[in-house]
């Protein structure tokens, strides 16, 4: 008999949907480029505007456009970089938290090399972002703040619905949200919000890799930071990936429904984390407010590798830290966690859980049994 696989790595990347790989197969032919003026042409380009709706009804966004692009990457690039030249004549300072992804942290550096400054506002040692700290940080030359939605170690929510409100009375602030953990995973509504910039990623909700979108305000302008033939109303230049973004239209839905309906999402996830508690050994991150999909903990006296790997060979995939800070095979030390003040015994046995809405009990229930028996072999083995 085969051994069961049983994927807890949803925040790295899902699987596709069914009914995506369906779709998928009836695209292949709609081979058009969307810049066409015949019918060829204009039948992709009806499928890539029906794609745009349908992620823009998953944001809950009534007004505004969809940008899509070549990765959740690429949308957070745009968005901080694309902003920089609409604003440096009015400030150069931007917020940020320590705890942001990489795509957002790399092009704020870069922007620090070009003279801007950049406060990062740091989390409490339960990975939680303070409003009235990110609120404090504002001075009369801050022009930017960007802040994810759902932080992707520890699943942490942070306060980017208070933080809209509160930014209402500063107008000459953008604000731009990474959300590419949120969608799918818990309600997302930018309709009266003053997001500026909503950032998601099609491969964590069960489509294709290399698709992602940013999300764009009524009225705000973005400087392109890919030039050529002006394709995305001249914000993003080169054709446009039809497949990828009608199966990002087709997911995105599904994964709202999806949400919607797990009623049982945070007692599922706190069970889980009462469970894992339970198994000698290990600690977890609990924020007060999290994505009830993603739990954060640490086997003390194990290195996080070593248990992926020990629980791989038992059908349990999960991961060490974030997928994104593995380099050419190379993992690096969690900045999110450094930066919530764990001990580096701590970071280096950190792994993290996550599943999606539909992940049945059972699975879960099964994984725990192999984490206990594995977790019991580790500790022997090191004599803790």
């Amino acid at each position: 008999m085969s051994q069961e696989t049983i994927y807890l790595d949803y925040a790295a990347t899902a699987p596709l949907q069914d009914d995506v790989k369906e779709r998928v197969t009836a695209m292949l032919d709609v081979f058009g480029n969307p810049s066409s003026l015949h019918r060829i042409g204009m039948d992709a380009e009806a499928n890539l505007s029906a794609a745009r709706e349908s992620v823009l009804q998953a944001l809950g966004a009534r007004q505004g456009r969809l940008v899509f692009t070549g990765g959740g990457t690429e949308a957070n690039n745009l968005a901080v970089q694309g902003s920089a030249p609409h604003l440096e004549g009015r400030g150069r300072h931007i917020i940020t938290t320590a705890i942001e992804h990489p795509a957002v942290h790399e092009p704020l550096r870069a922007l620090s090399a070009r003279g801007w400054e950049v406060t990062h506002v740091r989390p409490d040692a339960n990975g939680d972002v303070s409003l009235a700290d990110v609120v404090n940080a504002i001075r009369q030359d801050t022009v930017l703040v960007s802040m994810m939605h759902v932080n992707n170690e520890t699943g942490a929510i942070l306060p980017v619905e208070e933080l809209s409100r509160v930014l209402e009375e500063y107008p000459k602030i953008r604000f731009h949200v990474d959300g590419t953990q949120a969608l799918g995973k818990i309600p997302v509504r930018l309709a009266n919000t003053s997001i500026d910039l909503y950032t998601v990623s099609a491969h964590k909700i069960g489509a294709l890799k290399g698709v992602g979108a940013l999300y764009v305000r009524q009225g705000v302008r973005l400087e392109p930071i890919l030039y050529g033939g002006g394709q995305e109303a001249g914000t993003r230049s080169g054709t446009e990936n039809v497949l990828g973004a009608d199966a990002f239209g087709i997911a995105a839905a599904i994964a709202v429904e999806n949400v919607r309906l797990d009623k049982d999402a945070a007692q599922t996830r706190q069970w889980f984390i009462d469970e894992l508690e339970h198994i000698p050994g290990w600690t977890v991150r609990k924020p007060k407010s999290a994505s009830p999909y993603i739990v954060n903990a640490s086997l003390a006296g194990l290195r996080g590798e070593v248990i992926v790997h020990a629980l791989e060979s038992k059908g349990v995939f999960v991961s060490s830290g974030s997928a994104c800070s593995t380099a050419r095979g190379k993992q690096k030390r969690s900045h999110v966690l450094e930066a919530m003040g764990l001990s580096t015994e701590e970071i280096d046995a950190a792994v993290r859980f996550s599943w999606h809405p539909g992940t049945n009990k059972e699975d879960l229930r099964k994984a725990l049994v192999v984490v206990r028996e594995q977790s019991e072999w580790l500790r022997s083995m090191v004599g803790a």
